[in-house]
């Protein structure tokens, strides 16, 4: 049996600066639609790691795997609310628009049901209230993932579309990462900041987004070298290794 990634069943998402043809020049939009791309495709690669891998765990490996799963939704909550805190009312406010956001967020909504049954789930299993089974868990994931994953693909040409607004939104995605940068101590270094590590592909488009994530290199060294060694047996269910290479999951071969 081959080698199995975390680039599937979910489809990762392609970012607009890569999809740019010859000649055509980025912006701020575009920018920032590229970087949330970055951004969700560390959900899709871990929720991919988590579906594929699940039927595979073994009793002593399911307590590392099923943190793995609540830091998961942990990440994925602390995003989204974000999102409906800091930028959709800021970029509400930058083009007086009520509306500008209204549909990706009204998404939210439709998968949050199941991501409380499934951190549910994880954490019973954890404290032992109930035995894990890998069949329930994919159950559960069945339930909300595929609507999770849409919502993380629409709101990419979402925020590419705020180029109608013009000089209105001007300095929103600098704005907004300056807000966010505050809420990320929420997350922990030794769990949040090292999952973005353990998720992000370096090659990924052709190793073309060198400023993603937004960290100096001292800190990104630190994160991966020494961090990473605090919940090192967590990441053996991650989508990437210690490097940021994408890695074989944990599936026995046939």
């Amino acid at each position: 049996m081959p080698p199995v990634y975390a680039d599937h069943p979910f489809q990762l998402i392609a970012t607009p600066t890569y999809q740019l043809q010859d000649g055509e020049k980025s912006n701020e939009c575009i920018d920032a639609a590229t970087h949330m791309a970055l951004a969700h495709n560390l959900m899709i690669r871990s929720l991919n790691a988590m579906y594929l891998q699940a039927p595979h765990i073994a009793a002593e490996q399911e307590g590392p795997f099923l943190r793995f799963c609540e830091l998961w939704h942990q990440v994925v909550e602390h995003h989204h609310r974000t999102e409906e805190e800091i930028l959709f009312p800021m970029l509400e406010e930058m083009t007086g628009d009520r509306d500008v956001m209204a549909e990706n967020a009204k998404q939210h909504d439709a998968f949050q049901g199941g991501l409380t049954v499934f951190v549910g789930y994880v954490r019973e299993c954890l404290s032992g209230e109930r035995k894990y089974d890998s069949e329930e868990l994919v159950l559960v994931l069945d339930e909300f993932a595929p609507i999770l994953w849409q919502h993380l693909s629409d709101e990419i040409p979402s925020l590419v579309a705020l180029e109608r607004y013009g000089a209105k939104v001007d300095g929103f995605l600098a704005k907004f990462a300056a807000e966010v940068g505050k809420t990320q101590k929420e997350l922990g270094i030794l769990a949040g900041a090292v999952f973005v590590m353990a998720t992000n592909d370096v090659d990924f488009e052709d190793g073309i987004h060198t400023d993603f994530p937004p960290i100096p290199y001292v800190v990104s060294w630190g994160l991966r070298n020494v961090a990473w060694w605090a919940h090192s047996d967590w990441w053996e269910f991650a989508p990437c290794d210690k490097s940021g290479k994408m890695r074989p999951l944990n599936i026995p071969s046939a």
